[in-house]
């Protein structure tokens, strides 16, 4: 409905007067108004400037603010600063205000829709109309405000609430590193290299480097489905059950790859894990006076062995994932590293920049940024990979955890 279109009610006998608060001069007013007064339909008090009109408890007992417009102006004429503040007062108090203007009807712009103007020669009942059109919508904007109040309130609850998470995820976050190696063995010619980027606060990645003598070291990196709390959560069971050793003695023999993953499956599959949860991970050991690397696979990416002269290739090994099934199957395959080599294993988060496809025999296509970074030192390499990561689209945001673990021979 056009503001011309409003439907003018006959006056109801013994209606309660309009109380109306009167912005200017007693005299000139529009004869409509004038009309009200005299027959008791409106009661009115005046003030003498926009300024005063504007008083908390002079607003307070009124139901309209009206003004008039002394000059013939423009009916698109931004409001002045004087009508803008006093706009805002109105909106304060769930108040509307009619301009008795010489042109036509419309909106007085740069005050919020709280001020209309309205032809200065519009009749008496035309004008009842309009003010108790504003009487009847003062309690429907006074409940809206109730309403926006109670939602900036619970605004504020769940902003507190998401402050209080974060503050949560954030320390969480902190105890995983905490779990991680401070430091890595360092055993004649052996070197080990990790890089560990969550995707949130909490990773589903974990890994481990563990000497048990002065011979073997073992290692490894796993991923628990997803990311966050749950898989965070996740990657604290999987360290802890995944034992290299039958004992603490040292005197104990190790135990192979093979058989600390199908152990590791028994765990988690006991656990009867809800919603398809699983892991995949990557366990092997070195020994320093051979350089022989046996290791075992899980679901997990297959590892890569990296020549000294850069070449790349995948050792391929069966395995499926942990946690499905009680049973599973998991060979150790063996390798020797030499002078200059290196044993690259990665999370599927980093599988974009290392391996994105394979070409038509089903081998792996290394990303360029990869084969760049494979030459150099197994920390640079890393270093190299993550200034990469840093530098690509989404790096803010990461999909999932980014998390390798390399095993390097040092150069003779």
């Amino acid at each position: 409905m056009g503001l011309t279109q409003l439907s003018v009610q006959p006056v109801p006998t013994g209606a309660k007067p309009l109380r109306l608060l009167i912005a200017g001069p007693s005299e000139g007013l529009p004869r409509a108004l004038v009309e009200l007064i005299e027959t008791q339909q409106a009661a009115v008090v005046f003030v003498g400037s926009l300024q005063e009109a504007r008083d908390s408890k002079v607003l307070a007992g009124v139901e309209a603010v009206l003004l008039c417009e002394q000059q013939e102006s423009n009916a698109r004429q931004p409001a002045d600063r004087a009508a803008f503040l006093l706009a805002d007062a109105l909106v304060s108090h769930h108040l509307m205000g009619l301009v008795f203007s010489p042109g036509t009807y419309g909106v007085v712009p740069g005050c919020g829709d709280v001020f209309i103007r309205i032809p200065a020669d519009v009749s008496s009942h035309e004008l009842h109309g309009w003010l108790s059109a504003l009487r009847h919508v003062r309690p429907h904007l006074r409940r809206m405000n109730d309403q926006v109040v109670a939602m900036q309130r619970l605004g504020r609850r769940v902003n507190e609430n998401l402050l209080e998470v974060d503050q949560e995820l954030r320390l969480a976050g902190r105890l995983q590193r905490d779990f991680l190696p401070k430091a890595f063995p360092e055993l004649a010619d052996v070197r080990f290299a990790a890089m560990y980027r969550p995707a949130t606060w909490v990773s589903g990645d974990i890994y481990d480097v563990r000497q048990f003598d002065e011979r073997h070291i073992g290692f490894f990196l796993a991923d628990a489905m997803g990311h966050g709390v749950a898989a965070g959560l996740l990657t604290m069971f999987i360290k802890e059950a995944i034992v290299g050793r039958r004992t603490h003695d040292i005197a104990s023999p190790v135990r192979c790859p093979s058989e600390v993953l199908t152990s590791l499956n028994a765990d988690l599959a006991a656990q009867q894990l809800p919603n398809c949860q699983f892991v995949t991970a990557c366990y092997g050991q070195i020994d320093i006076q051979s350089h022989e690397v046996v290791f075992a696979r899980a679901g997990h990416p297959h590892p890569i062995h990296i020549s000294r002269d850069g070449q790349a290739r995948e050792v391929e090994t069966a395995g499926g994932l942990l946690g499905v099934f009680s049973e599973g199957d998991f060979p150790s395959v063996k390798l020797t590293l030499e002078p200059g080599e290196k044993l690259f294993i990665y999370s599927d988060g980093l599988e974009d920049i290392i391996a994105a496809g394979r070409d038509s025999e089903g081998r792996p296509a290394f990303g360029p940024a990869f084969l760049q970074a494979i030459g150099l030192p197994a920390q640079e390499c890393l270093d190299t990979l993550a200034q990469h990561l840093d530098g690509a689209e989404g790096s803010l945001q990461p999909s999932d955890d980014q998390s390798c673990l390399v095993v390097e021979r040092l150069r003779a």
